[in-house]
């Protein structure tokens, strides 16, 4: 989580935008619980379930900044 709050403060993007990405990695997160809770998993494999989950919408997150950046030409 630590890496999503740093690469919102690193981006000069529009505060509300965040606010959005932050409810749809919640959401995300619901989800899985709610799958795992369904399917009679261990609290261990939920955990990494949810933790799996977490690590990839940030790390893509993270891909999308780089890649939606504005250029540096002039």
């Amino acid at each position: 989580m630590g890496l999503l709050i740093l690469a919102g403060y690193a981006g000069q993007g529009d505060p509300s935008r965040s606010i959005v990405l932050w409810v749809l990695l919640v959401a995300a997160l619901g989800l899985t619980y709610w799958e795992c809770r369904e399917r009679g998993y261990r609290l261990k494999v939920m955990l990494w379930w949810m933790s799996f989950v977490a690590i990839t919408h940030v790390l893509g997150y993270i891909i999308l900044r780089l890649f939606a950046r504005p250029s540096q030409r002039a």
